[in-house]
């Protein structure tokens, strides 16, 4: 049946059109006639959770753009992620984006038949997160008149961004609707995310609608009634309330991507390391959440000679031991003399990668015995710890959302007042989620959350801050939302540091360099919304106008 549909497909495209832009089109026409052949329900469903989960975390840990942007990671060789340099050409992530809204929706035509409402309205949600990505990071995209193809629009129109995000609330309401008064039941084997219950994709498709009115607030005079609408809908409240999936680990495309499967040699792992940013604010915080995420320091340097050379052996909260020697900052030592300049942190345990240097190894901390370590070793900057290296984890998910940023929404949005509620219940039950999602011991939540440096102060500003403080870490490998987050609000204010300086931050993505080529219509009137009015990374979409 699939042979005949493509062949079908492609001879009577092929007779209407001849020209190259238009046969790239045909691949559109096909992909979503096999999408809705007689597969069931279930099958659909567990291919566009995996497909979609995939999507968001490999963005948030293999490909480096975002994680750098935000500061929780820093590349350590040949890569200008540190300075924002991924954001300078066209990124065809609208694509890949599209790749899955063409199941998505051939999903939804196959639910529609056979009156599968629940199904239908879980679809509907993956298609307002997908759009919305694309709106979020692009500006203008084509939204009503996308994969149409079948009804002989090859060229979709660009919406305009208020548009889209009007009609994506719209379609999230007639989601839940549709999942509520669903009758048929979720195959729990094939729900890789939820396990067949229909409260959390109501819950999921509810959190998810507060995401988008958190990022449209500054343009949406009634964004507040209508998150406080939403806060008294069932949204994720507890820390088992994630729309993420677990790795089984056997083959690549089932295991976490730093693994050794995905990546047999270290080397490509040691590229990543954690961004002094990150490291510095959980040391200050006393974040149990420092030692699950970064490894020690292999060589650390001291200012005390007594300690050169003791070696000091950690066990992390996860089991994963590591040994550090620590050694002295021999300043006589005419190797150790010429990178002295380099050198931020001694008497550290854990030292992060500085945020905006180039990303040479040489220049991490000093780093200096670049024949022992290698093209990316380097002994005085802390790695990601092995939890990061394994093939699976029950702490390693591929991410979505999860139920303490939706706590920092509510949060945040009580401290200005928009919705009723506690400010600081709010907050503080984000950090307890975030803690607990991470392995945490309740007892030392609790030690944690007593800190006078984790209270609120009483001015709106200083509440916003530290909310904001918390959630960023809370995105840690979330890091779609953390650079939204982040680009929105303003908060933390990381942007001059480290190396930055002169660095001026990203506002969104440059559209896909075949949109200019194959629907220039659209892409002109697209750049014609942004200010100024050109297609780069510092124009101003609407959310931002």
């Amino acid at each position: 049946m699939k042979s005949f549909f493509k062949i079908v497909a492609m001879v009577l495209l092929a007779g209407v059109f001849s020209c190259s832009d238009d046969e790239l089109r045909i691949t559109d026409t096909v992909q979503q006639l096999d999408a809705v052949e007689s597969v069931n329900d279930p099958y659909l469903l567990a291919s566009v959770i995996k497909q979609t989960s995939l999507f968001y975390q490999n963005m948030s840990f293999d490909n480096r753009r975002l994680p750098s942007a935000v500061q929780h990671m820093q590349s350590n060789y040949q890569s200008g992620d540190n300075f924002y340099s991924g954001f300078k050409s066209p990124i065809d992530d609208m694509y890949a984006a599209m790749n899955i809204l063409k199941l998505v929706d051939g999903s939804i035509g196959l639910a529609d038949k056979r009156a599968s409402k629940a199904h239908k309205g879980i679809f509907i949600t993956f298609r307002v997160l997908l759009f919305s990505f694309m709106t979020d990071f692009y500006g203008d995209v084509y939204y009503s008149e996308a994969l149409k193809a079948r009804e002989g629009i090859l060229y979709p129109k660009y919406d305009k961004q208020q548009t889209t995000y009007n009609g994506l609330l719209k379609e999230l309401d007639d989601a839940t609707a549709l999942i509520t008064s669903g009758t048929e039941p979720i195959d729990k084997s094939y729900d890789l995310m939820f396990g067949g219950d229909k409260t959390k994709w109501i819950k999921f498709a509810n959190s998810l609608k507060l995401r988008l009115l958190l990022h449209a607030s500054a343009k949406m005079p009634d964004a507040g009634a209508k998150m406080a609408a939403v806060a008294s809908l069932p949204i994720f409240t507890e820390a088992t309330d994630n729309a993420s999936i677990s790795y089984v680990g056997v083959t690549a495309d089932n295991s976490w991507k730093g693994g050794t499967i995905n990546w047999g040699s270290v080397d490509e792992f040691n590229k990543r390391r954690p961004c002094k940013t990150l490291v510095d604010k959980l040391t200050d915080l006393n974040d149990p959440r420092l030692a699950i995420w970064v490894a020690p320091v292999e060589n650390p340097w001291t200012t005390d000679k007594t300690k050169n050379g003791v070696s000091v052996t950690t066990t992390d909260p996860n089991g994963f031991t590591y040994t550090s020697k620590w050694e002295y900052l021999d300043r006589t030592n005419k190797d150790i003399a010429a990178q002295a300049s380099n050198i931020t942190d001694t008497d550290k345990l854990y030292t992060g990668f500085i945020a905006g240097m180039l990303s040479d190894w040489k220049n991490g901390n000093g780093h200096y015995n670049t024949a022992a370590g290698g093209v990316v070793g380097n002994f005085k900057v802390s790695q990601f710890s092995q939890l990061f290296r394994q093939n699976k984890h029950n702490l390693l998910k591929a991410q979505i959302m999860n139920s303490d940023e939706v706590q920092f929404i509510l949060a945040e949005a009580a401290a200005k007042g928009l919705i009723t509620g506690s400010a600081d219940a709010y907050y503080r039950k984000g950090i307890t989620n975030s803690l607990l999602r991470w392995g945490v011991k309740q007892a030392d939540i609790d030690t944690y959350l007593k800190q006078g440096s984790i209270a609120l102060p009483a001015d709106k500003a200083g509440q916003l801050a530290k909310i904001a403080d918390q959630k960023w870490l809370s995105l840690f490998l979330v890091s779609s939302e953390a650079y939204l987050d982040l680009r929105r609000s303003g908060l933390p204010n990381i942007f001059n540091n480290g190396r930055l300086s002169g660095f001026p931050f990203p506002l969104r993505y440059r559209y896909p360099g075949n949109e200019l080529g194959q629907n220039k219509t659209a892409y002109d009137l697209g750049v014609g919304s942004l200010t100024p009015a050109v297609d780069d990374q510092f124009s101003k979409i609407w959310l931002l106008q």
